[in-house]
């Protein structure tokens, strides 16, 4: 799979994980939240993120402290849609953006990992070091 094309899935996944995220915090709003985002330019359409800072920044800018409510949510949600093992759990300060590049880092690694004959043990120590090794830049 090419790297362009791999991206784009992973930001698909990462508006699945807001959409559900947003709906499940927000209910019925969640529309007007993602109308405010798209015309914020953080957005495009429910369907891609343009650029993760914005994005924080946008949320932030509806929610105030509460958008790190949302963001752990989201997080939470990328990680199960992802398979990623129990083991990472997000961090009390975390900041999301740094968080989202983080869990794409590990599920690169683990699209690496699919092809060979390895245990799920061996998957699971290659993404903590991974994660691990993240958490250190």
């Amino acid at each position: 799979m090419t790297p362009l094309k791999r991206k784009t899935q992973l930001n698909a996944v990462l508006v699945e994980a807001i959409t559900e995220s947003l709906e499940n915090i927000c209910g019925s709003a969640a529309p007007s939240v993602f109308f405010f985002l798209e015309k914020n330019g953080s957005i495009d359409s429910k369907s891609s993120v343009k650029n993760l800072e914005s994005f924080s920044e946008g949320l932030e800018d509806i929610f105030g402290f509460g958008s790190k409510v949302i963001e752990k949510k989201i997080l939470e949600v990328l990680y199960i849609k992802l398979q990623l093992p129990q083991i990472i759990k997000v961090p009390s300060n975390f900041a999301f953006v740094k968080e989202v590049r983080k869990i794409f880092e590990i599920q690169e690694l683990n699209d690496l990992r699919i092809g060979g004959d390895t245990t799920q043990r061996s998957l699971d120590r290659t993404i903590s070091s991974g994660y691990q090794k993240c958490q250190e830049t």
